[in-house]
């Protein structure tokens, strides 16, 4: 031991005496010579660090423990705190220790009663409840270093930790949940934020999407293709958005079970883009565009099954369905509007459907002729005309556009001025296979208007009119086979006029040989083919041709066996079909041609979801029928079928008129159409009350060739006539002044009960202006 005293100016010799074992140790003697007591505890720190195990260690150890020994003076330092958060202070006095015992305490940052970042060490006593009482501050103690690191890492985790549940919280709230509903027939492409669906046809897929900093977009395409058909911007109110493509399913929101507060009732969705409300859940009522703009039909809602079909039939090519349904729903909708508003006002919504397929299917002269066949129905042909004539201008080498502008402007068909000019358009676009067969088509609507004078024009030794145009023909589809029923059902109707029968025969089996054309229309065009044909000039088997999954559906097999005209079904097989709706529409359309009065009776009473689905022709006999005895029901009859509300006016007027020549808008309907009017139209209510045919019915069949149902119904409906006629009594008139007695009141009374005896007047008034033969069911008596 050094014999030099050492220098303790602070004291801290006789605080600890135990720090004299540790001398001598120049360090920690300049440290008490300096009179820091924080120097000396410092300087045993370090010492510790590197002292090896032993009892020294321990005596070093036990002094940096004792950091009270270390006080220095000090101004004592303010705390505060609110709920926890603040600075407070830390620390206890030793348990069991007398009261007022001096202890060490910790100033420390504390949020809500959790100590996150140490500060300094103090000297302090405790006297009661009173506020603690600062002696000195302390040297700071060995672990709050790592203390204070380990608070850093803890707040920095939490921080952290705070920015993750944050940047999750926002991530959420950005999060929307979307139900993607596809009731086209094609599957599309469905593009949402960064999302991406393949929707298949009547199926919806879910998901969720992020939104950005802009609206959210809901783009569709078709799959494979780059052409939008439709970019609709989502609503972001909700949680839950719901995108129904082009609008064409019919979706409801209905409450969840057990939630009332969404509301007790399901609304309706008919929005393409719309957002489910908490408490409910989405319903597909019908995921498929064709049934739900037929529940909307069903249920009187025009205006939404209008806008369902008419969206399909904007971004689907060559669907006739939807555009069948869109222009009969919105010609109903207008038809609702007053009648004394505007024509721009009241047929706004089929004047832009209309404006919507000539715009859209450029082309497709399907469309083109549906919209030309509107707006003539609301007379708006002259500005159909206009459109045509500047798109025919701004394209001069198209051959569609010169074909629309012909179609548009007069002449009109059935004249030879028509032929005159679309055989000019025909020359002008040699190339052109839709010219060329509307050229045909001239050429036979102008020879069922004018069947005698055609041939009385032709030379001796020349073919007649009909056959010209079929040989024609020929080379044409040689070369040009028809790629259309409509082309197909032109080009039979020219060679059945011309009498080929085989050539028409094979047409139709060259046409049916690609099954994906063995639709129902094709179908029944085959079977009245076949029909009108006979059995020796065809070479086909219809019924080969039906598919697996219609040949097991019997009323459809019932009815393609009425409409083709191979058998009339019996009372016990339509008593045998489950839906009462397919037993009413097969019985109405078998009594069409065997019991027209019945027929009459039946339709009177069947409802409106049984009167659509007949064929236009047997609704065409009907509601002419029911016009001719100025019967209100065959108003409501025209309204079932979109052929009928277009030809409604050129029909009545045809049936109603007394001179019966047809005018310009009766020689543009479908022949069957028209052998339906011609029909009717040569009914009279005669003297005597019972109805009497005034004009020949033999040109029945040279107006429809394929047998339609006016051409088979001829003979029933004149039966019904001339029945009639033989059951009527008609009394003789006398010179006034004269009275009968006796035997000559006898003979006057066997006269009149006379049935037999008013055949020859029958025959004279009904069965010889009609060119047809005696109905075979004609009662006959014994004289």
């Amino acid at each position: 031991m050094s014999l030099v005293p050492v220098t303790d100016p602070s004291g801290l010799l006789e605080r600890a005496p135990r720090l004299a074992e540790l001398l001598p140790d120049a360090a920690l003697s300049e440290a008490l010579a300096r009179g820091d007591a924080w120097a000396v505890h410092a300087v045993l720190s370090r010492r510790l660090e590197h002292e090896l195990p032993g009892p020294t260690r321990e005596l070093l150890a036990a002094l940096v423990e004792d950091r009270g020994v270390f006080v220095i003076a000090s101004r004592p330092p303010s705390s505060s705190s609110v709920l926890g958060t603040g600075v407070r202070w830390r620390g206890t006095p030793p348990r069991g220790s007398a009261p007022n015992v001096p202890f060490v305490a910790e100033r420390t940052v504390t949020v809500l009663g959790v100590p996150v970042w140490p500060l300094d060490g103090y000297l302090v006593r405790a006297d009661g409840k009173a506020p603690l009482q600062v002696i000195g501050q302390v040297p700071p103690s060995p672990g709050r270093s790592r203390r204070r690191a380990e608070s850093l890492a803890a707040m920095a985790l939490g921080l952290c930790a705070l920015a993750g549940a944050g940047a999750m919280w926002l991530e959420a709230r950005s999060m929307r949940a979307v139900t993607v509903v596809n009731g086209l027939s094609r599957p599309v492409d469905v593009r949402i934020g960064g999302e991406h669906w393949v929707v298949a046809p009547g199926t919806q897929e879910q998901g969720r999407v992020k939104m950005g900093d802009g609206p959210l977009h809901a783009v569709t395409t078709w799959p494979g293709q780059e052409s939008v058909i439709e970019d609709v911007t989502l609503p972001v109110q909700g949680e839950h958005i719901l995108y129904n493509v082009k609008g064409a399913a019919m979706l409801e929101a209905v409450p969840e079970e057990g939630v009332v507060s969404a509301g007790p009732y399901a609304r309706s969705l008919p929005e393409i883009a719309s957002v489910l409300q908490p408490g409910e859940q989405l319903s597909v009522q019908s995921a498929k565009w064709e049934s739900a703009a037929r529940l909307y039909a069903e249920e009187g809602r025009w205006q939404a099954a209008g806008r369902v079909a008419s969206a399909v039939a904007e971004v689907e090519p060559g669907n006739t369905v939807a555009r069948e349904m869109a222009a009969r729903a919105w010609l109903f909708v207008d038809t609702q509007v007053p009648a004394n508003l505007p024509d721009d006002l009241r047929w706004r919504n089929t004047r832009d459907f209309a404006a919507m397929l000539m715009h859209t299917w450029q082309e497709d002269p399907a469309a083109q002729a549906l919209a030309l066949s509107l707006m003539r129905h609301i007379g708006q042909g002259a500005q159909a005309r206009a459109r045509y004539a500047e798109h025919a201008q701004q394209h001069p080498d198209s051959p569609l556009a010169a074909l629309y502008l012909q179609r548009a402007s007069p002449p009109d068909l059935g004249s030879s001025d028509a032929v005159d000019a679309y055989s000019k358009l025909a020359a002008r676009f040699p190339d052109s296979p839709d010219v060329t067969r509307a050229w045909l088509e001239a050429r036979w609507r102008f020879e069922l208007e004018h069947p005698s004078d055609a041939d009385r024009g032709n030379d001796v030794g020349r073919p007649p009119y009909e056959v010209q145009t079929a040989e024609l023909l020929k080379p044409f589809v040689e070369k040009h086979p028809p790629e259309t029923l409509e082309a197909l059902e032109l080009d039979v109707r020219i060679l059945l006029r011309a009498r080929l029968r085989d050539a028409a025969t094979g047409l139709v089996r060259r046409y049916g040989q690609d099954p994906r054309r063995r639709t129902w229309d094709f179908l029944v065009l085959a079977g009245r083919t076949a029909e009108a044909a006979g059995p020796e000039h065809t070479s086909y088997v219809m019924r080969d041709w039906i598919p697996a999954d219609l040949a097991r559906q019997p009323a459809r097999m019932l009815l393609l066996d009425l409409l083709t005209g191979q058998r009339s079904p019996k009372d016990a097989e339509l008593a045998a079909l489950a839906s009462p709706e397919d037993r009413s529409m097969l019985r109405l359309t078998r009594d069409v041609l065997v019991d027209p009065k019945r027929a009459l009776k039946e339709a009177d009473g069947d409802p409106l979801v049984v009167l659509p689905r007949l064929d236009p022709e047997i609704l065409a006999l009907l509601a002419l029928e029911f016009t001719r005895t100025g019967d209100a029901f065959g108003k409501r009859l025209f309204s079932v079928s979109l052929p009928l509300m277009l030809a409604r006016e050129p029909l009545r007027n045809h049936v109603l008129s007394v001179s019966g020549v047809p005018g310009p808008d009766f020689h543009r309907l479908p022949p069957g159409l028209r052998a339906a009017a011609t029909l009717v139209h040569a009914r009279r209510e005669a003297k005597e009350g019972y109805p009497v045919f005034t004009e020949r019915l033999d040109g029945l069949a040279r107006m429809d060739a394929l047998g339609g149902f006016s051409v088979r119904a001829a003979g029933p409906w004149m039966r019904r006539a001339f029945d009639a006629c033989m059951d009527t009594k008609v009394e003789q008139s006398l010179p006034q002044g004269i009275l009968l007695r006796g035997d000559l009141v006898k003979e006057q009374a066997r006269q009149e009960d006379d049935r037999e005896g008013r055949r020859p007047n029958c025959e004279a008034r009904i069965v010889r202006p009609t060119g047809l033969p005696l109905p075979r069911t004609a009662a006959t008596t014994t004289p």
